[in-house]
């Protein structure tokens, strides 16, 4: 059971094979060419664009990059890289509305508004490996990403990673495997984005160590007793199409080039180029996801030994197998009246209608008669149980369908060389959800500052939404529920100050946001609505300091909850101080000591059944620092990174209490190497 991967040999050919396709493609001898790329992403409402940088093929930081850190700074998980995920900073965490239980997995899911499409002259592909050395309890991540133009309208690419992490505790094994396939056709008048996206993701559960004392004691970490053997599965399909139509001006633009004459000297010329300036679009997208969260446990009797889980079962009284789905449908017509073309108001405007379709599915009785085994059977769980064990018949299952049509609207200025802003709002007129409305806005100003430039942002939001489906109403093995929650509103402001120099670049943040009838997840592992209100406040600070030889780049955020239903540390931390340098004219170095840290506080609890952190106010955790060395390296000519890491080193000399929530242990100890190859001419 401990090796979930032990079959998946081919998936690493099939990616070292698409791998050796996309380095072919890239290293033919052709006429050199300038490289040119341009990225960006689709707003998962209104399909407009957001321009992003390429892609990234800087080497800095590569030991620190993984799912985990680059989802926040500070996560609660069960140690282990594939697990359930919940970033201890409230506003990195991100939310999908759609499927509750899909916001434990979101660092590893790829859903189309997280889809770069691209455009380039030259084909591009990246190959990497990062690797794990612990005795016969590793962990192998291997990507592959390629991109390319097949002409000067059509792009097409693939992203796929394979993630596998033993964890260095019994029960603890996941792996996953995310990727795309997307392309994209940018013509005069009609232009279109498409993607599909696969997240799959499967992991061991074993409700923490069953003895926390034994960190401490001469046990190997993999021999330590667990409090239960449970298996988690998750996966994520999607499909998306953005197309559009646009009426367009022609105008003549002046371009300048310079040409070799006969004699092989440079000649500036000019030509005209006339271009399809756009009025209006007309726009559709559609999209459609479907979610399964399942949950598999072979005893079930023995989490509710160790206390994981309430003393009552509706289902099975051996084994658990529950199963919750959502499949959501979407449809968006949308008209846009162009920015580019709009001279005298300079912005861009769009009004659209949005049909959502549901099917919710989840396990339940065919009634809701409930049957009290201990009148028909033998308890098999003798007095285990403190309550009767309760059945309902575990073939069965449910389904409801729901649908919501909204209207919404979008006023923006993407363009300009100072002052960008948006708007947008959307309210639900028909359907499960009505009364949901948002009203979302951001603005950015850059400016002279001395030598230097400043940039200031603010954004804002005002959400009324409707509980997801299943806190209303679920039906498992371990939980079951009618709830009659009421919407949630939400009330946000923040902003950031950014202010680079030669030496010093800072970045100050504060964000605050009231919440109203907030739902949170009771210590009994039910979902719960508070009456009134709470608010969280938090600021951040970014400071790097850059000089020839050392650098340090600090984050420093501090946060504050007014309700123990929001358990929130007070201070989360990252630094990172390095060396940074040019060896031989050839390779760039940077060699480090990287540090996180959390002030204690009382961290919420993994509930393995739900894939949902929980709050606890039992046994605090924190106060310990994790620090790492590392070395990365940069080949220039060959376009080559690789890196060596010591992982969690202090963990062989420091307090041994190094517990990220209650009764999960950090990661220990752990030697980490790898490598990532660019290729493109």
């Amino acid at each position: 059971m401990r090796r979930l991967a032990r079959n998946s040999v081919w998936r690493y050919v099939v990616i070292l094979a698409m791998a050796v396709c996309g380095i072919a493609g890239v290293s033919a001898k052709d006429k050199p060419v300038q490289t040119v790329m341009r990225a960006w992403q689709l707003d998962p409402w209104t399909g407009i664009a957001d321009t992003l940088a390429g892609v990234d093929s800087s080497y800095m930081d590569m030991p620190m990059r993984n799912v985990l850190n680059d989802y926040s700074i500070s996560n609660v998980t069960n140690s282990n890289i594939v697990s359930p995920v919940q970033s201890r900073v409230y506003f990195d965490r991100q939310r999908r509305a759609d499927f509750i239980f899909a916001d434990a997995y979101t660092p590893y899911i790829i859903a189309p508004q997280n889809v770069r499409f691209y455009h380039t002259t030259t084909p591009y592909s990246t190959i990497a490996y990062k690797k794990g050395f612990v005795t016969n309890l590793d962990q192998n991540d291997l990507s592959f990403s390629f991109t390319g133009n097949i002409n000067r309208r059509t792009n097409l690419g693939v992203t796929i990673d394979y993630l596998n992490s033993y964890g260095r505790f019994a029960s603890q094994e996941g792996k996953t495997v995310y990727g795309s396939v997307f392309g994209s056709y940018n013509g005069d008048h009609y232009s279109l984005q498409a993607a599909f996206t696969w997240n799959k993701l499967s992991n061991f559960e074993n409700g923490g160590l069953l003895n926390a004392g034994d960190l401490q004691g001469s046990l190997s970490p993999e021999d330590m007793p667990v409090k239960m053997q449970g298996m988690s599965g998750f996966r994520y399909l999607s499909g998306y199409l953005n197309h559009y139509y646009s009426i367009c001006v022609e105008r003549e633009r002046t371009v300048h080039y310079r040409e070799r004459d006969e004699e092989g000297k440079w000649q500036k010329k000019d030509s005209v180029k006339t271009e399809y300036v756009p009025v209006t679009t007309f726009r559709h997208v559609f999209e459609v996801t479907d979610a399964t969260k399942r949950y598999v446990e072979q005893n079930a009797s023995s989490g509710i030994t160790a206390g994981v889980f309430p003393t009552t079962l509706y289902r099975n009284p051996t084994s658990t197998r529950d199963t919750a789905a959502c499949l959501t449908i979407k449809n968006t017509l949308a008209v846009t009246f162009e920015e580019e073309f709009n001279t005298l108001l300079k912005f861009g405007a769009m009004v659209y209608a949005m049909n959502e379709c549901q099917r919710h599915v989840s396990a339940i009785g065919q009634s809701e008669r409930i049957i009290d085994l201990e009148e028909t059977f033998n308890n098999p769980l003798g007095a285990v149980l403190a309550t009767p064990i309760h059945l309902m018949p575990d073939t069965l299952f449910g389904e409801k369908w729901t649908n919501n049509t909204y209207v919404g609207g979008a006023l923006y200025k993407h363009q300009g060389k100072y002052v960008h802003y948006g708007f947008d709002g959307n309210v639900c007129l028909l359907g499960y959800k009505l009364g949901e409305f948002q009203v979302n806005g951001h603005l950015d100003a850059g400016f002279r500052l001395g030598k230097d430039s400043m940039t200031v942002t603010a954004k804002a939001y005002v959400k009324n939404e409707t509980p997801d489906f299943y806190l209303q109403y679920y039906r498992s093995n371990h939980y079951a529920w009618d709830n009659d929650f009421q919407k949630t509103y939400r009330f946000y402001v923040g902003g950031q100050v950014a202010y680079p120099t030669k030496w010093v670049t800072t970045r100050l943040g504060v964000d605050f946001e009231n919440l109203t009838r907030y739902i949170y997840w009771s210590e009994n592992g039910t979902p719960q609505q508070m009456d009134g209100n709470i608010q969280v406040l938090a600021a951040n600070l970014q400071l790097n300091l850059t000089t020839p030889w050392v650098n340090l780049d600090n984050t420093v955020v501090y946060q504050h909850s007014s309700s123990a239903n929001m358990p929130l540390p007070a201070l989360t931390m990252y630094n990172n101080l390095y060396y940074h340098g040019t060896w031989f004219r050839a390779m760039d170095a940077q060699i480090g000591v990287d540090l996180r840290y959390f002030t204690r506080y009382y961290a919420p609890l993994l509930n393995p059944a739900l894939g949902q952190f929980c709050v606890q106010s039992k046994t605090p955790v924190g106060n310990y620092p994790v620090m790492s060395v590392y070395a990365n390296f940069y080949v220039r000519a060959i376009r080559l990174k690789f890196f060596a890491q010591y992982q969690h080193f202090n963990a062989s000399f420091m307090n041994k209490q190094y517990f990220g929530m209650p009764d999960y242990p950090l990661a220990p100890d752990m030697f980490r190497a790898g490598l990532a190859w660019h290729f493109y001419k």
